[in-house]
């Protein structure tokens, strides 16, 4: 008899365990399908740091499409959890965005298809469009976001008519790359002729003049002005040896333009000629932040900020060589192979070729001064409206070819160019969003509470479990 008691007791006791762990997971099963239907997340950080912008949630609600992004990191960084993190917290606010991470090493056809060239590059491609981001925090993915869903197009102008290089050629001095870029970043490329036009475009986001061979006339560089006065943004890029009449007009911004060209010896180390310089190490600027990557310029002239600048008036360097390099003024000297480096005549490294002048349109001598009187175009333009931004942007770049077919996919090149242009077009900070600080708060303890938790946590503890085991273990021991 007590064998079958025992026997019973034990098949009792089995039994309603293996109920109790079928109850178990059916409960969790339960859960995590519920879960995975109707996920709910809570940010319990004191900076929020899991927890979109406001500005960015709106955008998110009002996307109808799906939104693709590949994420191209290397496997187990650490940067791809902080990537894999908030790509999870942006899905998370809607599901039609969805993610993929790719290894660039280990799936290149896949970087040779979307054109990465770095870690860390994020591609987004939904509504028709692709958009490419390099920094994986919220003000740059919520901005790609925007760009993907807004229909208007914003235009670029470059300007033709004085030998500038053409957008449509496929040869290596063509831009036809440059511009098939540009409307990979959703922008509107067309070209202007100021000879055939009064001013320039309102609908301008930027005017990019680009490696002119002839002057530009005074008609042009007055509508030029006009259209600095009215808050525009200019790209000019001027090659060595060109007369191309602009010295006198970037003098008016800051900008000196001078008759050289700069000799690199550190070309040699990447495999290059003297005449093409290199530049891995650039100025403090929204255009520059975060841009690592070299850049090579092939037979450029040096560009100055003034040592007197005008009022209202700020020039930053944003791109300049190495100590190695210098600007030789010896034209002759070097056509004919004998150049070297002259601390009389010659300007040593490092050498600015990329100067950005910003315009303060609220300054008293915001506007250039001219000895002419001003014509009928300027005198329209004289009271900028209230609705006008309060800056304008000139960028001077000492070279043309960088960006032409044969240099555009040359290292960081291509994505340099692109940073300028989404900066004057005000592409880069459509939405500013404020980065969170992740800084902890220090629990500090008094001398009592710190012996309160030493005892509680290595003694009081430990002793209620083995309490609690030694009472299971009686009451199991006396049922036998």
């Amino acid at each position: 008899m007590p064998v079958r008691k025992n026997r019973s007791r034990l098949w009792s006791y089995g039994s309603s365990t293996v109920a109790s762990i079928v109850f178990f997971v059916a409960i969790l099963t339960i859960i995590a399908l519920i879960s995975e239907q109707h996920p709910w997340r809570l940010d319990l950080t004191e900076s929020g740091a899991y927890t979109l912008s406001e500005q960015t949630r709106n955008i998110l609600r009002s996307i109808k499409e799906p939104i693709e992004i590949s994420a191209f990191y290397a496997t187990a960084e650490s940067e791809e959890v902080e990537a894999r993190d908030l790509l999870e917290t942006y899905k998370y606010s809607n599901n039609k965005l969805s993610y993929e991470f790719i290894d660039p090493d280990r799936e290149p056809e896949k970087a040779r298809k979307y054109e990465v060239r770095s870690y860390g590059t994020l591609i987004l491609e939904g509504y028709g469009k692709r958009q490419t981001v390099h920094t994986a925090d919220e003000e740059s993915l919520t901005n790609a976001i925007l760009k993907l869903t807004r229909e208007k197009q914003k235009k670029l102008y470059f300007l033709i008519g004085h030998g500038e290089q053409s957008l449509e050629k496929l040869d290596k001095n063509g831009y036809s790359t440059a511009k098939s870029a540009l409307q990979k970043e959703n922008y509107d490329v067309e070209e202007l002729n100021l000879l055939q036009h009064e001013h320039v475009p309102d609908d301008a986001a930027a005017l990019v003049i680009a490696g002119p061979q002839k002057p530009l006339f005074s008609r042009e560089l007055a509508a030029l002005k006009t259209y600095l006065k009215r808050g525009g943004k200019l790209l000019v890029l001027v090659d060595p040896e060109s007369d191309t009449g602009l010295t006198e007009f970037l003098e008016q911004y800051g900008v000196e333009l001078t008759d050289d060209i700069i000799i690199d010896k550190l070309s040699r180390v990447f495999g290059g000629s003297y005449l093409l310089p290199v530049v891995t190490e650039y100025g403090l600027h929204r255009i520059t932040e975060n841009f690592n990557v070299a850049t090579f310029y092939s037979e450029a002239r040096s560009v100055r900020p003034l040592e007197e600048l005008p009022e209202g008036i700020q020039v930053d360097v944003l791109a300049a060589t190495s100590a190695n390099a210098w600007a030789e003024t010896d034209l002759n000297l070097l056509q004919q192979g004998e150049a070297s480096f002259d601390e009389k005549s010659d300007r040593a490294g490092p050498v600015p070729l990329m100067v950005l002048a910003e315009i303060d349109l609220k300054g008293k001598n915001a506007e250039e001064p001219s000895d002419s009187p001003p014509s009928n175009e300027e005198k329209s333009s004289e009271n900028v409206p209230s609705g006008q931004p309060q800056r304008a942007y000139l960028l001077i770049a000492g070279d043309s070819d960088f960006i032409n077919n044969s240099h555009f996919g040359l290292s960081g090149n291509g994505d340099f160019f692109l940073n300028i242009v989404n900066f004057l077009a005000e592409e880069e900070n459509l939405i500013t969003i404020e980065r969170r600080q992740k800084a902890g708060q220090p629990v500090i303890l008094s001398q009592t509470q710190a012996q309160v938790l030493l005892w509680t946590v290595l003694v009081f503890v430990p002793l209620v479990l083995l309490s609690i085991a030694f009472g299971v273990y009686r009451i199991r021991r006396s049922q036998r």
